[in-house]
């Protein structure tokens, strides 16, 4: 039996809480390769109801029952197909959706408690929408559940999961579950082409298929995409997603003329030959796949080290869920190379490598990381367009925490901009997140007992989520401003020493020196005697001195 990751379980808690408090239609959202399909058996074993998991395609339906039963090895599970009808008895159910809608009568008379649905991210399409609305679970019926998991909460085409789902219960990014080691580092690069998408239409969100594969399926930007994983990823083992079939059988050719062993593979493709394809690249007689929407979803190769993103895309969606085959971890891998082929896009907004941190807006500059492009816009600033020749730009994907946090007696601090604090609270066993307000009111942003890479991770999410995180960078701007005439006069208050020219950052981190004290016993038990703070152990000494002189000096005046 598999013994879950911290966070699994803290998704499930989360779930049954949500429940508890009437929340029927919940989703949750984890990167991929953070073991979704684990949560399904977690919650399946809690509830042990009647259950119905629904995955995207029929592929994907022996995988389901092989990880929920590694948590939930006692389960009466069974598989529901055209040729295979046992699974309508078992307890818990596995179906393609295609299946589930062909037996809604059947299904219907089962009575399930609890439906989970795998890549919700296409729940609002009609055949989910009418499997959920036929067995029950888009009413008011507190006696049913229903659980979506994806990697990606969005949608291209702009049509929003909120017509299903009620609240994403859980969330992390994948910046937060890099910093906490359950996905491997990325690095990036961009190569820029020749290739224009201006004459490029959008369907429903995204390009025009045929009339994309028309540009950028060419054998120059094809030789340039073989040229690159000889001069940038040789060695590694790559996924190059593409436009469509022909594209993908064009750059596998591409790169067997350079003598890499490759294959193509493609949705229609006869099932009993994409499965040999395969199973020859995971016994690494093949160093490289082509693809066009088959491994974007469900294929699991851990020791993938290396995606190329030949097909340019302006789904955000789509573009985290191809970058995610290769985050998994695996022994000997250390990180996984994303090559971005990046053409001329003027009137486009491309999905890129800010993506991944949450801003598809974001493109990186020569010499500046994707964490550092973020701070950019975080600050407004106006990002310049490189050329569009052929060029190579590398950086750092994610860079370690950019944000100035305070040591409190054992905590960590980290102010915003609008008066709030996150901290990361020292408890036995680990640390805790938690968001204080001006108001002194906390929100505890996990349950759980974290660890501190992880913790850190979660509250960095939460100060990007609040648009306050400009504020606590390292290199914010106004940190390079000179200290001003309060924060000079604060310091010889505080009898700390300094020598000029000091800049607003400089003096901040001295203050912030001095006040990594922890208010006192006695500080906590006169605010919290007289009400002045609803959290008074998470004041500093010097807040926690300052909020009772105001007091007192009111009380005085009064």
């Amino acid at each position: 039996m598999l013994e879950p990751r911290p966070y699994q379980r803290e998704a499930l808690r989360a779930v049954l809480k949500s429940w508890q408090d009437g929340l029927t239609r919940q989703l949750i959202s984890l990167p991929t390769g953070t073991g979704k399909t684990v949560i399904f058996g977690l919650v399946a074993e809690a509830i042990r109801k009647r259950t119905l998991v629904l995955a995207h395609r029929e592929e994907l339906l022996t995988q389901a029952v092989a990880k929920i039963k590694l948590v939930f090895p006692d389960a009466d599970i069974g598989i529901l197909k055209a040729e295979e009808r046992g699974g309508l008895s078992a307890e818990v159910c596995v179906a393609s959706i295609q299946t589930a809608a062909r037996h809604i009568p059947e299904l219907v008379e089962r009575g399930f408690s609890l439906l989970i649905c795998d890549e919700a991210h296409h729940a609002v399409s009609p055949s989910y929408l009418r499997v959920f609305e036929e067995l029950g679970f888009m009413g008011e019926d507190r006696g049913k559940l229903l659980i979506g998991v994806t990697a990606t909460a969005y949608r291209g085409d702009k049509a929003g999961l909120g017509g299903v789902f009620q609240k994403i219960t859980f969330e992390r990014s994948i910046l937060a579950m890099m910093r906490a080691g359950y996905l491997c580092d990325v690095r990036g690069l961009e190569v820029r082409t020749s290739a224009t998408l201006a004459r490029v239409h959008t369907r429903a969100g995204d390009f025009a298929l045929d009339e994309l594969a028309a540009v950028v399926d060419t054998p120059e930007r094809n030789k340039l995409i073989a040229e690159s994983y000889l001069e940038q990823g040789e060695g590694r083992r790559g996924v190059v997603f593409c436009v469509n079939v022909a594209h993908a059988q064009n750059v596998a050719a591409a790169l067997k003329e350079c003598g890499v062993p490759c294959a193509a593979v493609w949705g229609d493709m006869p099932g009993e030959d994409r499965r040999e394809v395969l199973a020859r690249f995971a016994a690494g007689d093949l160093q490289v796949l082509t693809n066009c929407a088959v491994l974007t979803e469900g294929w699991d190769c851990p020791d993938v080290d290396l995606i190329m993103m030949a097909r340019p895309t302006k789904s955000r969606g789509l573009y985290v869920q191809c970058v995610g085959r290769g985050l998994r971890l695996a022994p000997g891998k250390s990180d996984c190379l994303l090559i971005d082929f990046v053409d001329a896009a003027k009137r486009h907004k491309l999905a890129g490598f800010g993506t991944l941190a949450g801003d598809s807006a974001v493109a990186p500059a020569k010499g500046r990381s994707l964490v550092e492009a973020v701070e950019e816009a975080e600050r407004q600033r106006v990002r310049t367009t490189a050329p569009l020749h052929a060029e190579v730009e590398g950086f750092d994907l994610f860079e370690r925490s950019r944000f100035v946090w305070q040591k409190v007696s054992g905590h960590y601090r980290l102010g915003l901009a609008n008066g709030s604090a996150l901290w990361v609270r020292a408890v036995k066993g680990g640390f805790t997140p938690l968001l204080v307000l001006p108001s002194g009111e906390a929100e505890w942003l996990s349950a759980d007992v974290l660890p501190l890479d992880y913790a850190l991770g979660v509250c960095e999410d939460q100060a990007r989520k609040m648009g306050a995180a400009w504020m606590a960078r390292k290199d914010a701007p106004w940190r390079g401003a000179p200290a001003t005439d309060k924060q000079i006069n604060a310091l010889k208050k505080m009898g700390i020493s300094y020598t000029l020219p000091l800049t607003r950052g400089e003096a901040s981190d001295l203050m912030d020196e001095r006040m990594s004290e922890g208010a006192t016993a006695a500080q906590i038990w006169t605010i919290k005697r007289h009400r002045w703070h609803a959290h008074p152990e998470l004041l500093t000494k010097w807040e926690a001195g300052r909020l009772i002189g105001t007091h007192k000096a009111e009380r005085r005046t009064a």
